[in-house]
C-alpha cells in the first residue's frame, strides 16, 4: 500500500471529513405544515436547519384525517435543530398556534410528574436556535415559545432566538430550569433583535427568565441585545421562584421597554406558598437600556424597572433569606413611567405576612450615567420598613 504524504495526507482527512454526515448541518427546504411536522418529528434530522418558505404555518392537534399529532402538534425541536424563515423579514413566516386547544399544553408527564410551563415551539437540546419568523396566538399555552426541552437531556442547553416577533399567548418567551429534575442545569441563552408584544392572555410577559420550583443549584445566562417589548403587563420577568442556591445572569444591551404596567421586574427570591427561596443570586448588567412611558394597566408592580431581594406573597409561610440582586446600569433611560422610574426594595412581605421569614436579603446597585434623564426612585430596605431583619438596598 502506498504510503501518503504529509499534504496527500491532510487533503485526505479533508475530503473525508467533508463527506461526513456531521461535518456540513443538513438544510431541509419546507413548503407547508405537514412538511414541517414530518421534519421535526423525525429524530433523524438531529442537527438540520428547516428553511421555512413564506406563508402561515397553522399548528393543529389533528391532521387532515383526524388523526392525532406527535405532541398535541407543539412543534418542538430535536437536538441541535434550527428554524429560519426568510432573511430579512420577521413577518413572511408566520407560525400560528391559534388552533391548538387546551390539552396542547399539559403541565404534567404521563406519570403525574410536574414538567412545567408548556409552549407552541420548545427549545432546549443541545443548540436549539429560531430565526427570522413570527411565533404567535398560543392562548392556551404559558408561552409561544419555551426552553422547556432542556430537562430531557441534562447538562447545558444554548438557545439563539434572532429578529423573531412573538405575540398573542400568555408569554412571548420563557428561558426557565423548572422543578427539582433540572437542578444543577444551565441554559445559555442569545435573544437579538426581536419583538415581545400584546401577550395578553392571563399573566401577560414579554419574556421571562429564571430557576423555578424547587431547583436546586441551576443556571440561567441571557444575552439580550436590540430587542423591543411593549404592551403587556410585564415587558420582563427575571425571578428565582422557590428555587435553591441558583443563579440568573443577564447581561442586556440597547433594549426598549415601553407601553406595558412594569418594563422589567427583577426578584432575587419569590414565594407564593409554603415553600422557600434561599441563596439565590441574579446579576443584572444593562447598558443603553430604555424603560419609557411604562404606565399600562397591570395586577402586578408598575413602573420602569422594579427589583426585590425577596418577595414573599404568602400569608404566613414561604419567605427567603440570603438571596442578592446585583444591579448594574451604564447610560440607561427611565422616564415617564407610572408609580416609580426605578424601583428598589430589599425584602417586601405581604401586610398579613411574616417578615421574619425574609432575612439578608440585599440588593446592590451601581448607576453610570443616566441616559439624559433624571429617573423617579423609591429605595427601601424592607416592607414593613422595621424590623429590617438585615435586608438592604445599597447604591454605589
Amino acid at each position: 500500500m502506498k504510503k501518503l504524504g504529509s499534504r496527500n495526507c491532510i487533503r485526505f482527512w479533508l475530503i473525508v471529513l467533508a463527506l461526513s454526515p456531521c461535518a456540513v448541518a443538513q438544510s431541509i427546504q419546507i413548503t407547508n405544515v405537514e412538511e414541517l411536522y414530518r421534519a421535526v418529528n423525525n429524530s433523524s434530522n438531529a442537527g438540520a436547519t428547516l428553511v421555512l418558505a413564506p406563508g402561515t404555518y397553522m399548528l393543529s392537534a389533528s391532521d387532515a384525517n383526524n388523526v392525532p399529532r406527535p405532541k398535541g402538534g407543539r412543534i418542538e425541536l430535536e437536538p441541535d435543530m434550527s428554524l429560519v424563515g426568510l432573511e430579512g423579514n420577521r413577518d413572511a413566516v408566520v407560525i400560528s398556534a391559534f388552533n391548538l386547544p387546551d390539552s396542547s399544553f399539559p403541565s404534567n408527564d404521563v406519570n403525574g410528574v410536574a414538567t412545567g410551563p408548556n409552549a407552541a415551539v420548545r427549545m432546549g437540546l443541545g443548540h436549539n436556535s429560531l430565526e427570522w419568523l413570527t411565533v404567535r396566538d398560543a392562548r392556551f399555552g404559558q408561552a409561544n415559545i419555551d426552553s422547556g426541552l432542556q430537562s430531557l437531556d441534562p447538562g447545558t442547553a444554548f438557545i439563539r432566538i434572532a429578529h423573531i416577533a412573538s405575540t398573542g399567548s400568555a408569554r412571548g418567551l420563557n428561558v426557565l430550569n423548572f422543578g427539582p429534575q433540572t437542578s444543577g442545569q444551565t441554559i445559555e441563552a442569545d435573544i437579538v433583535d426581536s419583538y415581545f408584544f400584546a401577550n395578553n392572555f392571563g399573566i401577560a410577559e414579554g419574556v421571562r427568565f429564571g430557576n423555578f420550583q424547587g431547583t436546586r443549584g441551576s443556571t440561567v445566562n441571557v444575552r439580550m441585545s436590540g430587542n423591543l417589548l411593549w404592551g403587556q403587563q410585564q415587558g420582563r420577568l427575571i425571578v428565582d421562584n422557590t428555587a435553591i442556591d441558583s443563579t440568573v445572569s443577564v447581561i442586556s444591551t440597547g433594549n426598549r421597554f415601553y407601553g406595558n404596567g412594569a418594563g422589567t421586574i427583577i426578584a432575587g427570591g419569590l414565594t407564593q406558598g409554603p415553600n422557600r427561596a434561599d441563596g439565590n443570586t441574579i446579576n443584572f448588567e444593562a447598558h443603553g437600556e430604555e424603560f419609557v412611558r411604562n404606565t399600562g394597566e397591570t395586577d402586578f408592580d408598575h413602573g420602569g424597572l422594579v427589583v426585590l431581594g425577596i418577595d414573599n406573597a404568602s400569608d404566613a409561610e414561604g419567605g427567603g433569606s440570603n438571596n442578592t440582586v446585583n444591579i448594574r446600569l451604564w447610560g440607561c433611560r427611565m422616564l415617564n413611567n407610572n408609580t416609580s422610574d426605578f424601583t428598589a426594595i430589599g425584602a417586601r412581605s405581604l401586610p398579613s405576612g411574616d417578615p421574619s421569614l425574609n432575612q439578608n436579603n440585599h440588593v446592590m446597585i451601581e448607576i453610570h450615567g443616566s441616559g439624559k434623564s433624571q429617573p423617579v426612585k423609591i429605595f427601601t430596605d424592607s416592607i414593613p420598613a422595621v424590623p429590617s431583619y438585615g435586608n438592604s438596598v445599597t447604591v454605589n
